[in-house]
């Protein structure tokens, strides 16, 4: 069975304030433009009202239970995504891998509704058809090593309004927190747990702190199945599980790497 890509149930509560007050919004306009013998404009807007209503009171659907099995049968890796200010999660799979002149590997991640996520050796550099786009950031790769490769200057360019970026530098101090196992769907991962903490000061502002945390495998793995290709580039180590900023507007991303 493939398993659906596509942002979870959230994304649906996130949209919907927005649909809700268009949907009276048109009613009211609709009222200027009634004939004799048609619906009064009371009479829709109770309409529309009752069906804000039902919208609510509806059960949410069941959350999307992985197996590793499922996880096993898929022919690319995919990512969990969970937005922690807006309460979503999300699955995106592998759609390219590539390198540029800069160290590290770029992996490019998509949802089927458009949504994807870029990363540079399991930073994140990029998001797209979100709102308040990460556009790019400067992350500390070396080679394909998981993960930053030391503390330093974090530089992010953030979109702000719709033609228009701003940036936002960091100066960051890595720091080993040691070993941890992680369960990720039935499967168990030694990995070292690095905190990246970072610092704004920028002039005439309070300082702002981010702090990036990775889970990164300890040991490689021999690669197997239908992901062998994935693994095999990255010497079986990556980034496990993230915790990572993407901006003010999308707040912090978890993100766990579900291949096999």
């Amino acid at each position: 069975m493939s398993m659906q890509i596509t942002w979870a149930f959230g994304w649906a509560k996130w949209a919907f304030g927005r649909r809700a007050a268009c949907t009276l919004g048109l009613v009211l306009l609709a009222a200027c433009a009634k004939g004799p013998g048609e619906p009064s404009a009371e009479v829709e807007l109770s309409q529309a009202i009752g069906q804000v209503i039902r919208q609510r009171l509806a059960p949410k659907p069941e959350p999307l239970v992985l197996t590793r099995a499922m996880l096993d049968a898929q022919a690319v890796p995919h990512l969990e995504v969970v937005l922690e200010d807006q309460e979503l999660t999300g699955y995106l799979g592998l759609l390219l891998s590539r390198r540029d002149d800069l160290p590290g590997e770029i992996t490019h991640w998509s949802a089927a509704d458009g949504t994807a996520l870029i990363f540079r050796n399991g930073m994140l550099i990029a998001s797209r058809g979100m709102a308040d786009n990460l556009l790019s950031a400067e992350v500390a790769a070396k080679g394909l090593q998981p993960g930053p490769a030391h503390g330093g200057q974090r530089s992010y360019q953030l979109r702000s309004g719709d033609f228009s970026a701003r940036q936002v530098v960091l100066a960051c101090v890595l720091q080993d927190l040691g070993p941890a196992t992680l369960e990720i769907v039935e499967q168990s991962y030694p990995t070292r747990h690095l905190q990246e903490r970072c610092e704004s000061q920028a002039a005439g502002a309070a300082p702002k702190i981010v702090i990036n945390e990775y889970w990164i495998d300890s040991q490689p793995r021999p690669p197997s199945g239908p992901q062998t290709d994935y693994l095999a580039r990255h010497q079986t180590r990556l980034v496990r599980q993230s915790r990572q900023w993407a901006g003010p507007g999308l707040g912090y991303l978890r993100i766990r790497d579900l291949s096999s």
